[in-house]
């Protein structure tokens, strides 16, 4: 039986000439992220001064520093001395980012402790609010672990994947409303030109 396949003989190939021109424009050159970017300009503040009252905000401190600021800023109020103050971390009542902090008087022992996240029905806020935002730039889990051991933050939360139902709930609500009231504007507007004819 012959060869299929002649060997050393090169395919005809069609050489065409490139007629088409390309055409140069500002905005061919603009990648979509730049545009992205210019579009939002406006709408992200990083210079803006966060205050608790204004909503719940999350910022990482060390709690060296937490404890200095305690004990130049604060009074026992069962003793009345300063500088008095041992600021600690229950490491046994960790929920994820979640931890609760105590602060110790030296002299009297008067202690006063809270959680360092507000409590929501899925679990606390900062593991919520953590959860979602790896989910937002792409990453899971296994990810999230090694960027808190490297940042020297307590684990992030042992049941990760349970709080994805909560986040993906909010999605849907908040997608169905925009969409809802999209309808009721193009709605009042359909109804606006019918009644103008």
């Amino acid at each position: 039986m012959p060869r299929a396949k002649k060997f050393g003989h090169q395919k005809r190939r069609l050489i065409r000439k490139k007629t088409s021109v390309c055409v140069v424009s500002e905005k061919c050159d603009v990648s979509s992220s730049k545009k992205k970017i210019e579009k939002s300009k406006g709408y992200f503040d990083y210079e803006d001064n966060f205050s608790a009252e204004s909503q719940s905000r999350f910022v990482i401190i060390d709690l060296n520093m937490l404890n200095d600021i305690f004990n130049n800023i604060a009074k026992c109020r069962y003793c009345d001395r300063s500088f008095c103050f041992d600021v600690a971390e229950n490491k046994s009542s960790r929920r994820g980012l979640a931890s609760s902090i105590s602060a110790t008087c030296k002299y009297c022992g008067s202690s006063h402790g809270s959680m360092t996240s507000n409590s929501v029905p899925a679990g606390y806020e900062v593991n919520l609010r953590f959860v979602y935002g790896m989910r937002c730039i792409g990453i899971g889990k296994s990810a999230a672990q090694t960027f808190c051991a490297l940042m020297n933050l307590p684990p992030p939360p042992a049941k990760f994947e349970r709080l994805y139902t909560p986040i993906f709930n909010a999605l849907e609500t908040a997608s169905s409303r925009s969409m809802n009231d999209n309808l009721k504007v193009e709605f009042s507007l359909v109804n606006a030109s019918s009644c103008d004819v």
